[in-house]
């Protein structure tokens, strides 16, 4: 019998840059400090994130998204 390999979930959050804004509501609640404006180009350093998710009601339009994929 061999054992089984686990099954680790990762996660990060997605901008769907149609529908951001930049408006910098996200920056504004990101404690970690992870998403950044740039050239008109939202930023995510998913590294850095925490995976608070203080970010996905806060954006207006909707266009952060939590993603979850097993690897």
């Amino acid at each position: 019998m061999t054992a089984a390999t686990p099954v680790t979930a990762q996660a990060f959050v997605k901008v769907d840059y149609d529908h951001c804004s930049y408006c910098g509501a996200c920056v504004a609640v990101c404690p970690p400090d992870c998403i950044t404006l740039h050239d008109a180009t939202l930023i995510i350093e998913t590294d850095l994130c925490t995976l608070c998710r203080r970010c996905l009601p806060a954006c207006p339009t909707g266009a952060l998204t939590l993603v979850e994929a097993l690897s």
